[in-house]
Parts: C-alpha cells; structure tokens; sequence
C-alpha cells in the first residue's frame, strides 16, 4: 500500500514516515499540499495523509483539488492536524470528501488502526461499486429492447435526473459555502474580476455585507505596500495559472486593519479557458498579533537577560574594584597614624581618603543602578539620590552638556530607592541623549508643594496634601505634539536602532503612578523638554546637625584575620593591631581552619574575606561555629548578592563589612561583634 503524507513540520513528517514503514506501508512525503498533488498525478497513491496549515497550498486546498480530479477522485484522504481542532473545521474537512479528520497527538497504534480502517472501507466502497456497475449493466443488456422502444422517455428521465443530481450538488455546494463561518469567507469572481458571488459570513469576518463589499470592495484597501502584489496574483489566477496563498490588508467596518490570507483557484472548462475564479479568504489578523506579540516578548526576555548579565558583571567588577579600594584606602589610613595631623603629607592623605571614598560610592551607585531586587517601600531622600545620580552622570555626558541642580527640598518620599533612582537616571539620560549634538543645560530641581482644591482642575489625578515637585529640564531638540502623544507608551522610541529599547519613559511613567503621583510634561521644537513630576511627600524627623566622629573603639582580644590577596591581609593587621588587638593571619581558608581546629580556645573572633578559593567565608564560618558555637565571625565582602539575600546567615555570622573598609568601621563592627559575645556568655 502507498501512502502519501502532506506535512510541513520535518519532524512530525519523519516522525509519521517512520512509523508508516516499520509497518510495512510504502511511503511518500511533500512538504505542503502543490508539490503533494504534483506527486499524486504522476503516482496515485492509495491514501493521502495530509496537515491543514501549510505553505503554497493548505490542506483544504488539496482536498478540494484531490476530489475534484476524475483520476484522484476515489483516493481516501485523511487530515491529521493539531491547529485546527474546532467541530467546523472537521464538517469542512468532511464536506470536502475526507474519509477521517484525526487530531494530533495520537498514539502510533491507534492511528495505524484508522489508517487500516479507511483502506479497508475505501476497498468494500470499490468492490460494492463493481458489483453494482456490472449488474446494471447485466440488467440493460436483458432490457435492450425496451431502453430502444422507449428511447426518447429514457432520455428525458436522464436529462430530468441529471438535472436533479445538478440541483442537489448546487445546493450542497451552496450549505457548505453558506456554513462557512469564523475566520472564513468563499468568494468567485469571473474572468474580468467581478464579483459574482461572496458569502455571508464576509459580515461576521470585516463587518460588511455581501452586496456592499462587492460594490465597494478597493475602497476598503489599505494603503500599505503588501496590497501591490494583489493586482498581480489576481490577472495570473485569470489566465488559469494556480497561485500560492498571499496576504492583503483591509480596513474593518469598524475602522481596525486586517490581515486576509487569500486562496485562489481557476475554474477551467473542457479548452482550459477561465471560466471563474474561487477563493476563500482566511482573516489571520489574531494569528499576526500573536506573532508580534511573541516577538515582543522575546526582545523583553532578551532585554532582561541582558540587564541580569550586566548585574552579574557589575558585582564581579565591584567586588575586584573594592579589593583595589580596600588597599588604597587602607595603607592611606595606616599612613597617617605616622604622621602628625598638621603635617602637609597628611593632608595629601586626607585628598588621597577623599578620592577612594568618591570611588566607593561610584561603585556603590553603580551597584544599585543594576541591582534586581524586590521593591523595597521606605522613606527616601530625594534630595539625596538627585545628588548622587548627578554624579554618575557627570563621568558620562560630554562637557558640552552643563549640570544645574537646585534641591530646595529636604522631604522625603515613600518608595523604593532603587526604583527612585532609576526614574531620576532615565530621565536625565534622555535629556542627555537630546543634548548630546549641540550641548545645552541639563537642569534638576526639587521644591515643595502644597495642592488643595484650588489646584484640583490642573491636577485632577491627585489628591490634596503635600507633595514633592521633581523637574528635570533640558535645553535639547524639544518634540512635536505627536511624539508627545506616545512617549510613554512602551517600546516607543525615537532613538536609532540599538540607542535604546523605548522602555525607559514607560518604567518612569509606572514608578511615578505606582507610588500614587503624577508626570506632567511641557516641550516644544527647537526649544527643549521639562519633566514635572509630583510624588506624595512624607512627614520625617530633623536629623541631627552635629554627627561627631566617635572615637574609634579599642581592645585587646585575639583575633584570627582570613584574605587570599595579601595586601588586605597586611592592612587588616596593622588596623587591628593599631586598634589594641593580637592578630593572626592567613591567606588560605584551609589553613585557617586547620590553625582554628587545632586551637580554637585560643581566638576571640574570626574576620574573613567571603570570596576565597578553595573555601568560601561562609563555609568557613559554618566550620569553626561547627567546632566552636560561641566563637563570632565577621565577613568582609566587595560584593555579594548571596550574603544580603540569604535570611539564615547570621546562625553562624555575626557582622558584615563592605569592603573598602576604613578603619572606623572596622573598629566599630569588632567592638560591637565582642561585647555582643560577651553578654551571652
């Protein structure tokens, strides 16, 4: 038996050819439903197995083509599809001649079952047609003097007959067109390209009735270049030539666009003449947005795989930079315990602790700038995040660009810092951006303001109190009332490709709603943007003026002090000895464990460094509280999402440094970590 299968997923098809022929059936495959009816002529296979969605010719198509062959006709077709799956896609199938309509998946054995089912109904089909064949012709021979004597009658009835299998046909025709129904409509056209028929169901696919969409039919086309190719499909389909499904765009009677992918057929007569045209437009519109939308999506997940990647490499890069602070810091701080205060080196020490100390807030900005963490609701200091966003901004916009910033406002907010941050960074990336060719000001401000229902009307969307004004300005190209209209809306941008994803004033324009304010924006062409931005201000406590410098703590217990970069090793024990205390070192976990377990008595505290080869700090940590429960650890760490993160470190940690570590800090965590050791025991 020779079965030809119709499909155009490779895998499905090989899948299916394998099964076929471990089954002792000959198999032939096409890709889609042309190429399958060009194999078919040549070779008339026993059965067809065919998909429904395919490219050059669907599998209705192919039915239709199939059934409509006199040497084809009789070949069992079956579809086996899992797109279409609806009760009016297997009527359709049905109507078309299919002998099965099979959804996928289905397992192997079950469908060879129906595969033998069909062969043999479509054997019993034959041989009952045989029979009946030779014995009406048994039947004519022995009344062949009758038929002669009554010639004209017989040929009446058979006119009359014929006439009737014709109306019967029409109208079967007509019920299968007229049920058409869904994403479908049938239409003909004859040789001129006149409409003489479209079906009803044109009215539930673009809200027109038949009558008026053939009267009215290129008023409806849309101005887009994919019509072009309309004109040229439809002359080939009236010269007789077979064409693949192309697409056309129309407007909806609702005034929305769709998308129409159009099938044709040429109707010939017995010279090969066009008599007609038939079609069935098929409205893939949905089918388009889910496409894009998928598309979408897969640039949203790239995006943020790419911001992850750039947050791992920000803490990989933070966590080496703040070694290098660390060293700077500390051999600058142990160098002026050897000078006196009035001492010009010392001075030179203080701008050198200056430097390292502006390094580490950059990289702490930096840090918070990429950092993906949960939304973390707090007061926050406007003010202050203004202040530090300006300078991360300042190492990376032209010196064309002038940075005015007038904070007049101490209030505080209700949100997340992080999110705050990147609202104030995404705004004045883009007055950056719309600067950067001819320079201008770059101008921050924040002020105070109280609305009552006197400002009700300007802004209708908030409610009165007390309120913190954000503008961020810019002296840039300015935009016009279209861009304006869809600034916010997501992936809109007005930036060359790879200069930005149009996400940026959408994140802002959800920041600000999120945390119950308002953005108003005023720009025109040639003269520049302003952002005003209200969020709803927080009562806070004064802070206190007069933050004295404590003196740094003292002791004199043993300490044993863990870094693999043996400079921190050397700062971390002249720190601490400067501080009064006796210090062990290492430079290996391993060793350190090893010093520890064969005298652990002999130690008070253990400082560690948390990433370390071989053993990281926290495992140490766990190891000596392993040996010795009451024994604190403090780890040190440049970067570390693991540490912050993970709610159950402080079982065996008891302090946590973020390198660089200055001397104060150092002595103020050790004093603190000890008397919290003492009081418990």
């Amino acid at each position: 038996m020779k079965i030809l299968i119709v499909e155009d997923n490779e895998d499905s098809r090989i899948l299916l050819e394998s099964a076929l022929n471990a089954n002792g059936y000959e198999v032939q495959s096409s890709e889609n439903g042309k190429l399958a009816l060009e194999r078919a002529v040549l070779a008339p296979p026993d059965l067809i197995i065919s998909d429904i969605l395919m490219p050059e010719m669907d599998g209705y198509t192919l039915c239709q083509q199939i059934k409509a062959s006199e040497q084809l006709r009789d070949v069992p077709f079956i579809f086996y599809t899992a797109t279409y799956t609806d009760p009016q896609n297997e009527k359709l199938a049905l109507d078309l001649g299919a002998a099965k309509f099979i959804v996928k998946p289905m397992e192997i054995n079950l469908l060879l079952r129906e595969i033998q089912a069909v062969l043999e109904n479509a054997k019993e089909n034959s041989r009952n047609s045989s029979s009946k064949s030779l014995k009406n012709e048994f039947e004519m021979q022995k009344d062949y003097s009758k038929i002669i004597a009554k010639k004209l009658d017989a040929k009446v009835r058979e006119l009359e007959e014929e006439k009737d299998r014709l109306a019967v046909s029409e109208q079967k025709y007509r019920r299968l067109i007229e049920a058409l129904r869904g994403n479908y409509f049938f239409y003909t056209h004859d040789e001129s390209g006149v409409f003489s028929y479209i079906s009803p169901s044109i009215t539930s696919v673009l809200g027109y009735s038949p009558e008026d969409f053939k009267n009215n039919f290129a008023e409806y086309l849309t101005q887009r270049d994919i019509n072009n190719d309309l004109m040229h499909f439809a002359e080939q389909s009236m010269k007789g030539a077979g064409q693949p499904p192309y697409e056309i765009e129309i407007c909806h009677n609702n005034g929305s666009i769709h998308r129409l992918e159009i099938t044709e057929v040429p109707i010939l007569n017995s010279d090969g003449q066009v008599l007609s045209v038939e079609g069935i437009a098929h409205d893939i519109t949905q089918r388009i947005k889910t496409q894009e939308e998928r598309e979408k999506l897969q640039k949203r997940l790239i995006q943020a795989q790419k911001m992850e990647a750039i947050g791992t490499l920000a803490g990989g890069i933070a966590h080496d930079f703040n070694n290098i602070l660390s060293a700077i810091l500390g051999y600058t701080e142990l160098s002026k315990l050897n000078f006196a205060e009035e001492s010009t080196i010392t001075g030179y020490l203080d701008n050198v602790m200056q430097a390292g100390n502006r390094a580490k807030e950059l990289v702490q900005q930096i840090l918070t700038f990429s950092r993906q963490t949960e939304k973390e609701l707090k007061p926050v200091s406007v003010k202050t995040i203004v202040r530090e966003t300006l300078k991360l901004l300042r190492a990376s916009l032209p010196s064309t660009i002038e940075i005015k910033c007038n904070t007049m406002s101490d209030s505080l907010v209700m949100g997340d810092p992080t999110q705050i941050h990147q609202l104030i960074m995404n705004l004045c990336v883009n007055a950056g951006h719309a600067m950067r060719e001819k320079g201008g000001i770059l101008e921050v401000a924040l002020n105070d303001l109280q609305l009552n229902e006197d400002f009700k009307p300007q802004f209708s969307e908030l409610k009165p109190g007390s309120y913190l004004n954000l503008i961020v300005g810019d002296t840039g190209n300015g935009m016009s009332p279209e861009v304006l209209e869809r600034i916010f809306d997501p992936f809109f941008t007005t930036k060359e490709r790879g200069e930005g994803t149009g996400m940026g004033l959408a994140v802002v324009h959800g920041i600000v709603r999120s945390s119950g304010g308002a953005i108003h924006v005023y720009s025109e062409m040639g003269k520049g943007t302003t952002f005003n931005i209200y969020l709803p201000a927080i009562e806070s406590a004064l802070e206190s003026d007069t933050d004295l410098e404590e003196v740094n703590p003292r002791g004199k217990e043993r300490i044993l002090f863990i870094d693999d970069e043996p400079n921190l090793v050397e700062i971390g024990e002249q720190m601490l000895k400067s501080l009064g205390y006796q210090v062990e070192t290492r430079m290996s976990s391993l060793e350190a464990l090893k010093l520890f377990r064969a005298h652990s008595d002999h130690f008070d505290l253990v400082i560690s460094d948390m990433t370390m080869p071989q053993m990281t700090g926290d495992k140490l940590a766990r190891e000596v509280t392993a040996i010795r429960k009451d024994i604190p650890v403090i780890l040190c760490t440049g970067f570390s999402y693991k540490i912050t993160e993970d709610k159950t470190w402080n079982k065996s940690i008891k302090g946590l440094l973020m390198k660089p570590i200055v001397r104060s800090e150092l002595a103020q965590m050790v004093r603190k970590v000890l008397d919290g050791a003492n009081n418990l025991t």
